[in-house]
């Protein structure tokens, strides 16, 4: 056996490895047919195997017509598993999939010009190397430093990029460092040896990773429609009192003050009675989208049902909560839904709460009290904001 590796073996035992993967992930996928990433990701692996196969088989010592084929599914596999690590990072779009189908197109038509042409094995290595890379450039910037990525797409991004590395690293020793490739690709050189070590990195972490990833990612859609209301993006009615009582918690331990924020549309159900649900339904998204242009991070916006709505401004004494529900109402007011024939204004009215909270504050309690003022708001002629006092007991 070879010092550096009896690289011919160890590319059948990636291979197998790799097709056990691809089996494992297929027979998913017969049940989950409408999993679009995990698709695409499983079939650019086994356009890459595919590719590797042909290797394997004719020894390393490909003719034209092979090396043509098994390079073209290599790119094509590699860019299909590019534009899957591109969807699991919520940056996929139709244009960068025009980009790869085009980015194939051009390493595809390019190695075969090199092929047809010159023949060169050190030219179409390096080639072929150098577009594996490129094309592996863009997901890579994107799990290492897109924000707000998790610490799992950021290692897997960090193994990307070693073996995005190691594509360039090779085209480079072969073509500016002037190493040598013999004809058999088993050769067992050092250059050859440590991309074959890369391969399998990749292979094996890359498909566990991608899995792991693709789990995360699936977990963190479902918690998003469980806590959120997908009408207006705000959280739900339960998602809003488990944040509310944790900051309670938190404000209470540092002795600062909170308010509470309850609000509806004035004469609601008017506007469903007299344009329709639809309208009513614009207007519930339009009053979401100027409400979370105001809020800070720290704010917790949520939607109870129908046009009922509440704003949790942790930190906010009765000054500042007092300004900011009166900034809020006067835009509010100011905004319109444009309809085929007229334009739509509405109003909201405000009640508000404000207190420092101890370790006895109940999130329900703060709602009832919140809800109160609210009730006064409607009462003394709409169009307002009433302030409210925290009920200790109901």
């Amino acid at each position: 056996m070879n010092l550096l590796l009896n690289l011919k073996f160890y590319l059948g035992f990636i291979i197998a490895g790799n097709a056990v993967v691809a089996l494992m992930i297929g027979a998913y996928l017969l049940r989950h047919r409408y999993e679009e990433t995990l698709r695409t990701f499983f079939q650019g692996r086994c356009l890459q195997t595919a590719a590797w196969i042909i290797v394997f088989f004719n020894g390393g010592a490909l003719d034209r017509v092979t090396a043509a084929f098994g390079n073209s599914l290599l790119f094509a596999g590699c860019a299909m598993e590019a534009c899957a690590l591109l969807q699991l990072t919520r940056t996929y779009t139709l244009r960068l999939r025009h980009y790869y189908q085009w980015m194939t197109a051009a390493s595809i038509v390019s190695f075969h010009l090199i092929l047809f042409t010159r023949n060169d094995l050190n030219l179409r290595v390096a080639f072929a190397a150098t577009c594996l890379g490129v094309l592996l450039l863009l997901p890579v910037f994107r799990m290492l430093l897109g924000a707000g990525n998790s610490l799992l797409m950021r290692l897997i991004g960090f193994l990307y990029l070693v073996i995005m590395v190691s594509h360039f690293v090779r085209s480079v020793s072969i073509m500016l460092l002037h190493h040598t490739i013999d004809h058999s690709l088993f050769s067992g050189s050092l250059v050859t040896s440590l991309a074959y070590l890369t391969l399998n990195l990749s292979l094996i972490l890359g498909g566990t990773g991608f899995v792991l990833l693709l789990k995360e990612v699936t977990d963190e859609k479902l918690l998003n429609l469980a806590n959120h209301d997908d009408l207006t993006g705000a959280l739900n009615r339960r998602a809003f009192f488990e944040r509310t009582q944790s900051a309670i918690y938190r404000y209470a331990r540092k002795q600062q003050p909170i308010s509470l924020l309850l609000f509806d549309v004035d004469r609601f159900k008017s506007i469903n009675d007299t344009f329709g649900h639809d309208v009513g339904d614009r207007v519930l998204r339009s009053l979401s989208r100027h409400i979370l242009g105001r809020l800070n991070e720290h704010h917790l916006f949520a939607r109870f049902g129908g046009d009922e709505f509440a704003i949790l401004m942790p930190g906010y004494d009765e000054q500042q909560s007092e300004q900011e529900s009166e900034r809020i109402r006067v835009e509010i007011a100011a905004s319109t839904i444009h309809l085929p024939d007229q334009s739509l204004m509405y109003t909201i009215s405000i009640g508000l709460v404000t207190l420092i909270p101890d370790a006895y504050t109940d999130s329900e309690r703060l709602y009832i009290s919140c809800d109160n003022a609210l009730y006064r708001a409607k009462r003394n002629g709409k169009n307002r904001a009433c302030r409210g006092q925290y009920l200790k007991e109901l």
